[in-house]
């Protein structure tokens, strides 16, 4: 799911006194679009344009699609929260540019190559869990219903509802990412490179393209493509690590839907395996 946006404007800590702060609103606001708006307008134009003719190829649910409108629906929420995602982003840079606390770090020999190395390492895990129980959280009954459901509406994803939902859901999972940033020290450039990967895997996923990553810890699309069309199932963001810790990983012997709950389906009589179907 969505995470913690806008981040490239960390780069403007570099020579942050030269700064002001109009000026890293900008270039967060700038940096989580520019992003957005070229992978997702590449994925867009390289499948759902230029191969609308061949969905079974290519397509995760190739016989359902997005309405136009739909699509254009979920581009504008989606600016509107990275838009509201780099505002704040850029205005907690300018307060650690002021001197509020933080364990961010901007010189290695303050803890040495060796933890800079491990130190991003550390931070992916940390945002990674956040999203799993902050996104199970939301499927409780009354957060769904209420809130998550706006995500929902897209069964079929596009590269463009990668972030199209409501915004007081998209403030809990950026509050919800921003709590690593205060508990674990890590250097300024490990957080940039955290978070684009972040942004820009959640694209992917969302992009409803049948599409494997290099890195094997990053799930499949379709992984995130199932929890859309079934709802309450394969919560985790990038590893599948938490839902199968949990049991909220998708299995071929449950039946999931709209008002099955929980995140472990129910059973299905006569069924057996714990393969996804």
């Amino acid at each position: 799911m969505s995470a913690f946006t806008g981040t490239l404007g960390l780069l403007a800590l570099a020579p942050f006194e030269l700064v002001p702060y109009l000026g890293i609103v900008v270039a967060s606001v700038l940096g989580g679009l520019v992003i957005f708006w070229a992978f997702a307008g590449w994925y867009h134009w390289a499948y759902y344009v230029r191969r609308a003719h061949d969905p079974e190829q290519w397509k995760c649910q190739p016989r359902r699609f997005l309405r136009p409108g739909q699509n254009r629906e979920a581009a504008l929420l989606s600016t509107m929260n990275l838009t509201i995602g780099g505002v704040i982003s850029g205005t907690m840079i300018d307060l650690i540019r002021r001197g509020m606390p933080t364990p961010i770090y901007f010189e290695v020999e303050r803890w040495g190559w060796a933890w800079t190395i491990v130190s991003p390492v550390l931070l992916f895990l940390m945002v990674d869990a956040a999203a799993y129980y902050s996104h199970r959280a939301l499927h409780g009954k009354w957060a769904f219903r209420h809130i998550h459901r706006w995500h929902h509406r897209y069964i079929a994803t596009t590269p463009f509802v990668t972030i199209a939902m409501h915004p007081a859901e998209f403030l809990f999972f950026q509050a919800c990412t921003f709590v690593p940033l205060f508990v674990l020290p890590v250097h300024y450039v490990g957080a940039i490179a955290v978070f684009i990967y972040v942004l820009v895997y959640n694209i992917v996923d969302h992009s409803g393209i049948k599409l494997a990553s290099w890195f094997p810890w990053q799930a499949h699309t379709q992984t995130h493509d199932d929890h859309h069309a079934h709802f309450h199932v394969n919560f985790g963001q990038h590893l599948t690590l938490w839902d199968r810790l949990h049991g909220t990983a998708r299995r071929g012997d449950r039946r999931y839907g709209v008002d099955v709950f929980g995140g472990k389906g129910a059973p299905i009589a006569g069924a057996r395996g714990d393969d996804a179907a």
